[in-house]
């Protein structure tokens, strides 16, 4: 199937199939309880490192440029990995990807994809691929937490249990093999993941934590409407060193609801309290790094009382 990069805004599900409401319950209707359907109107634009940025980039030209490797025998790849800490943006990233080249795509959880009884998980996966083939609007497959299903075979051992897994994991490389439209898989334990699995994926993408410049334009992006001196943006990123990007929004989120409704409930809305409110309702995942404000608490509060403030609200 060709596909075309499209290369402004995500489209809009008026523009890809006429009748937005009927496309989209179509979809939740063949996928049933098997996956969330997402449609490309509905994707936010990654904030990604420069090397994910590049090769994403790479891809989707290839993409655009479907008949000139046919010329010389290849096709453009359609299976990606995407690996990285919880939060980093893999869902989102995908998502972007299929809103540019105009599909739907179906975040399937493969915990919810694994069944209680023998040979469940089988019709699952086969049902699954099956919609996605037979769909008329073309879809692509996002499985989450991927190494729920595709466990590595030599950490197994003969007993029950264990024998399903593997019927698993061959049932998806089976399905894998007669698969050749558009698919993404996510996992934060790449090392789980069985080999020959790993295989069959022709890209595979490591997204970890936002650097400097990327935490900036986190906090520039989700601290609109307001407009917030450069200084500030760069000291409220400064903070968020070693976090994830959904905890970055979280916090961005917590700051411009403290400035809405702080005064209401006369709490103070200076920059150290807020961010210390913040910092005390929420924390990093487990296993992550423990973000600078949280661990230079002190140091970031005190950092933070020298910046401009209060921002002004922007034009909406």
């Amino acid at each position: 199937m060709s596909r075309r990069v499209i290369e402004m805004q995500p489209p809009t599900l008026d523009q890809l199939v006429g009748d937005p409401g009927s496309a989209r319950s179509e979809l939740e209707k063949e996928f049933g309880n098997l996956g969330l359907v997402v449609m490309p109107g509905d994707a936010e634009a990654p904030i990604l490192t420069a090397p994910v940025r590049a090769a994403l980039h790479q891809w989707l030209f290839e993409m655009n440029a479907e008949q000139d490797l046919q010329s010389v025998g290849l096709k453009p790849r359609s299976r990606a990995l995407l690996s990285g800490p919880p939060g980093c943006g893999k869902t989102t990233l995908a998502h972007h990807i299929c809103a540019r080249l105009g599909v739907p795509m179906v975040v399937i959880q493969s915990q919810e994809m694994i069944g209680k009884y023998l040979g469940q998980t089988g019709n699952n996966l086969a049902k699954t691929f099956r919609s996605a083939r037979r769909n008329a609007y073309g879809v692509a497959l996002f499985f989450d937490e991927f190494d729920a299903l595709a466990k590595r075979r030599d950490a197994l051992n003969s007993e029950g249990a264990d024998n399903e897994r593997s019927n698993i994991t061959i049932a998806l490389l089976q399905e894998f093999d007669r698969y050749d439209g558009l698919l993404f898989a996510a996992t934060n334990v790449t090392k789980d993941i069985d080999p020959a699995v790993w295989r069959r994926f022709q890209l595979q993408i490591e997204i970890g934590l936002p650097g400097t410049a990327e935490r900036f334009a986190i906090v520039r992006l989700y601290l609109a409407p307001f407009e917030v001196d450069d200084d500030t943006v760069a000291g409220i990123a400064d903070a968020f060193t070693d976090a994830s990007p959904a905890l970055i929004r979280e916090g961005c989120e917590a700051i411009k609801r403290s400035l809405v409704l702080g005064p209401r409930m006369k709490l103070p809305t200076d920059l150290p309290s807020i961010l210390d409110r913040f910092a005390a309702s929420a924390s990093a995942s487990e296993g992550m790094p423990e973000p600078k404000l949280w661990g230079e608490r002190r140091t970031v509060l005190r950092d933070a009382a020298n910046l401009p403030w209060p921002p002004e609200m922007g034009a909406t």
